[in-house]
């Protein structure tokens, strides 16, 4: 049995400044309280307050703004998912599966409002990604035009958690992924599919086509990777 400790004194700091944040529902611009009058109302030390406001400025919870002091930051996408990211890297065995599984999920469940109010312009920057995605051959550039074809797909539901979760999900995909052995023109048939299926307004050819996208396996050396 591993020997208990309790939970270090800055991460209980931590724990209590943003529960602070929440409490007194500070708003994005708002100051938080000085480092003196944080160090006094929770009894720790300057140096152990510093490094809870240190990890707050990693995840973006706060920042430092000249002449004011800290202040709380607006919610940010990226900073949600630098979060998960830094929380499940101790798992990273199943980090990518579950990833994958998780994007596949809420696709597919934004398919219906993303099939309802999809526009041109989406569908132009869509077709952009797919002629960048026939030029190229390298697997980085290739993975970009990857992940923004399907950003452009739920950009215009104005959801930015949605965003948030698929951008973990896309970092997982390029920290733990291997380079891909994958047929190129497959590939790129699947996304033709998905964004021929959108454009012609044809909702089950919509879906078929990103049950495929999301089934498909592409060989890994000896294992399997969905894209």
């Amino acid at each position: 049995m591993k020997n208990l400790k309790s939970k270090k004194l800055y991460l209980q700091v931590y724990d209590e400044v943003r529960l602070f944040i929440v409490k007194n529902n500070l708003k994005p611009g708002d100051k938080i309280p000085t480092e003196m009058e944080m160090s006094l109302a929770l009894g720790v030390s300057r140096n152990v307050l510093r490094e809870a406001i240190k990890t707050l400025e990693i995840l973006g919870v706060v920042s430092s703004k000249p002449g004011v002091g800290m202040v709380v930051n607006a919610f940010s996408p990226s900073s949600l998912s630098t979060c998960m990211f830094l929380n499940l890297l101790e798992d990273k065995g199943d980090l990518l599966k579950q990833s994958q599984e998780v994007r596949m999920v809420l696709e597919l469940g934004f398919a219906q409002k993303c099939f309802d109010s999809i526009t041109d312009d989406q569908l132009d920057k869509m077709a952009g990604c797919l002629k960048t995605m026939e030029s190229i051959d390298e697997y980085e550039d290739f993975y970009d035009s990857d992940s923004y074809f399907h950003k452009c797909m739920y950009e215009n539901l104005d959801n930015k958690m949605l965003i948030a979760f698929l951008d973990s999900a896309w970092e997982c995909d390029r920290s733990f992924r291997g380079k891909v052995v994958y047929d190129k023109a497959l590939r790129i048939k699947k996304h033709k599919d998905i964004y021929t299926a959108l454009r012609d307004r044809n909702y089950d050819a919509f879906i078929a086509s990103l049950i495929f996208h999301f089934t498909y396996k592409y060989k890994m050396g000896s294992s399997n990777s969905e894209d």
